[in-house]
Parts: structure tokens; C-alpha cells; sequence
């Protein structure tokens, strides 16, 4: 059966969205992601891809920040985490939030529509204009706020350089960003400090069913056995 183009052009946009925005968790390492105030986590689903954990956040929130960090590190010779410049740093964030959102609308909403109502070269024409505009504008305030986001003019350049050639990858720059600044300490501190009683105990519950396969394998594990005396904060 030959499929029409302008359904694998929207399944294609879609996968890219969805695989940029995929990680794949070590079974030591947990997902932190922020909505204002509010903190949410996650060890991964339960199926594996590769040996890791597939965690996929959801798909219509590309600009909640994101961090993945490790409960099996003491972090003891890392610095703590300086949570006043975490809000300095998430508060620059919101200069993409826009941009974000504009491309999400377009490339998942307005043009599925476009090619299903009205499939006209000058209208896509448009709708392609107005995607790469945004692309160019997220550019600029990625650009403008490379030293809130702890970016070097190189990384900057080249997280810049993808989100001008591939546009659904650019709808994750919130993400993306964030995820390369990532949280210091050890996940299971930061989730005790962040995370509200009853989602910090479900978090608890998650990690511990993956240590408790890890000290099957390693039941002599130093690290293994500090990470789980460190466990009972969040129990």
C-alpha cells in the first residue's frame, strides 16, 4: 500500500519530535523535570531499549526544564547545588518558552491541518517562512542568554546549527538546555529537597526496586550500599 506524502511527512516531523525528546536511562539514574514551582520524576518506563530504560516525557510540554542526575554517586566531591542560580537559570529558560511553543503549534497542529484542509504550495510555502522565523528567533535568544544557560560560544553555535537544520529537534531547546546544564548532588537529596511528601516516597519505592536488582548482582557494592542507607530519606 503506498501511503500519501503528506502522511509520512507528518509521521516523519512527529518521530523526530518524539526521538529528540526520548532518553534512555542507566538503571542508576533518575529524570527530575519543573513546572513552575513543581517538580516531577521518574526512573524510566518498564520497557528497555539497549539495556536502558526508555523515559519519554510528555509530548505536549516541550517547555518543561529537565535534568537527569544518579542516586548511586555520594556526590561528596561535588559541589552542592546552588538553588538560587538553578531559579536564575530557569527564569532565562522562559525567553524560549515562546518560541517553543510557536514551533510545537506549527509543525505538530498547523500542519497536519494545512496538508489535510488546504494542501497549497504558496500556503506550505508560508507555514515553512514562519517555522524557520521561529527557528531563527529561538537562535537569537539562545544566543543572547548563552551565559545564563552556562553555554560557551561553541555550544552554543552548535546547539544552534541543529535547531536551524532540523526544526522538531528544535522544539526540545528548553529541554535540551537544561538537560546539558543538568542538577549537582545526588538524586536522591535533590528529590528529599524537591519533591512533595507522597511523590518524593513514590520516587523512594521506584529507585529501591532497581537497587534491589542491582544488589543482587553486587551485593558487596560500597556505593551500592551507601545509595541504599540514603534511600530511607525518601521512605
Amino acid at each position: 500500500m503506498n501511503l500519501p506524502m503528506e502522511f509520512l511527512l507528518v509521521v516523519g516531523v512527529l518521530a523526530l519530535y518524539l526521538q529528540d525528546s526520548m532518553l534512555l536511562l542507566h538503571y542508576d539514574e533518575v529524570v527530575l523535570e519543573r513546572s513552575g514551582w513543581r517538580w516531577r520524576a521518574s526512573t524510566g518506563s518498564g520497557f528497555e531499549l539497549a539495556g536502558r530504560r526508555v523515559y519519554l516525557p510528555n509530548p505536549f510540554r516541550p517547555t518543561a526544564p529537565t535534568f537527569r542526575l544518579t542516586w548511586l554517586d555520594d556526590g561528596a566531591d561535588a559541589r552542592p547545588e546552588y538553588w538560587a542560580g538553578l531559579n536564575h537559570f530557569v527564569a532565562g529558560l522562559a525567553a524560549l518558552k515562546g518560541g517553543c511553543r510557536l514551533l510545537w503549534w506549527l509543525l505538530l497542529l498547523a500542519l497536519p491541518l494545512l496538508l489535510w484542509r488546504f494542501p497549497h504550495p504558496l500556503a506550505l510555502l508560508a507555514l515553512t517562512a514562519v517555522v524557520y522565523a521561529a527557528c531563527a528567533w529561538l537562535v537569537v535568544q539562545l544566543w543572547r542568554y548563552r551565559r545564563v544557560f552556562g553555554l560557551s560560544d561553541g555550544e552554543a553555535r552548535s546547539i544552534a546549527f541543529e535547531a536551524l537544520c532540523c526544526p522538531p529537534h528544535a522544539i526540545n531547546l528548553i529541554r535540551r538546555v537544561s538537560l546539558r546544564r543538568g542538577l549537582r548532588g545526588n538524586a536522591i537529596d535533590v528529590a528529599s529537597r524537591v519533591l512533595p511528601g507522597e511523590d518524593a516516597a513514590r520516587t523512594g519505592r521506584a529507585i529501591g526496586e532497581r537497587m534491589a536488582l542491582a544488589l543482587d548482582f553486587a551485593e558487596d557494592d560500597a556505593r551500592l550500599l551507601k545509595a541504599k542507607q540514603r534511600l530511607e530519606v525518601l521512605r
